[in-house]
């Protein structure tokens, strides 16, 4: 599909980018991205909804944490970058947000609940971590280039390195490899 055409099917966009995010949970909720707020003109709708996928991405990251932190099974070090972690993806909540209605859209709410599966141990809040952060940071990388405002793309700059930083302590963390470069 074309750059054009995807301009014109917001939602195409949100599928695709859902789909590359690792088929994450969040899809169900993302799929709504933009509305346009009442009396106010929708710019960039194609950006906009990048990043009502990615707000969506963000929105599961802190509730992640936040049933990490909850569950008692980390150590105060763990806990300790949990919680650090948590507060970057509220930034980038915060900042996604701004966008979003900065140039007429609606930004898209957290579910009132995710499916984590299973926690019953600090490895596997890890491991959810490790892989939330790998999606989050697979669908900037591969959609960083289909944004059309400059502003907004340097925006999300910080945030891919945030993932990339995040993705890269938790690899570390489980012994899996961090010399492999990205895949765009």
């Amino acid at each position: 599909m074309s750059r054009k055409n995807d301009r014109a099917n917001p939602e195409a966009i949100s599928r695709r980018q859902v789909l590359r995010a690792g088929g994450l949970s969040v899809a169900a909720g993302v799929v709504a991205s933009v509305t346009p707020a009442a009396a106010k003109e929708v710019r960039f709708a194609g950006d906009l909804a990048i990043l009502n996928v990615a707000l969506g991405l963000e929105h599961q990251a802190i509730a992640a944490y936040d049933a990490g932190a909850k569950s008692k099974l980390l150590n105060a070090d763990q806990l300790k970058l949990a919680v650090s972690f948590q507060n970057d993806h509220k930034r980038h909540r915060d900042a996604l947000t701004s966008f979003i209605k900065r140039f007429g859209g609606a930004p898209v709410a957290p579910k009132t609940s995710y499916d984590f599966g299973a926690i019953t141990s600090a490895t596997d809040i890890v491991k959810l971590a490790q892989s939330l952060e790998d999606g989050a940071m697979g669908a900037y990388l591969a959609n960083a280039g289909k944004l059309e405002n400059r502003e907004i793309l340097n925006a999300a700059v910080p945030i891919l390195e945030d993932e990339v930083r995040h993705n890269t302590v938790f690899k570390q963390l489980l012994g899996m490899d961090v010399t492999e470069r990205l895949k765009y």
